[in-house]
């Protein structure tokens, strides 16, 4: 039996990862931006993936109009 301890960050509850994306950027920014995640408790990957949930939503409501 393992002793994992709970996090408040990874993957939202009920979510299967399935799909990568990959994307490419300067190493510095890479670094500037996880420290940030970090600082804050965060991971890219569930940032990234809020992110491109809200840019659905959004384009959606804008093709509805």
């Amino acid at each position: 039996m393992t002793n994992k301890k709970k996090s408040n960050c990874g993957r939202p509850a009920g979510r299967i990862k399935t799909a990568k994306i990959e994307i490419s950027i300067e190493p510095a920014v890479k670094d500037e931006f996880m420290t940030l995640l970090r600082n804050q408790g965060k991971t890219a990957s569930v940032e990234i993936g809020l992110w491109i949930r809200d840019y659905i939503k959004n384009n959606k409501l804008e093709e509805e109009e």
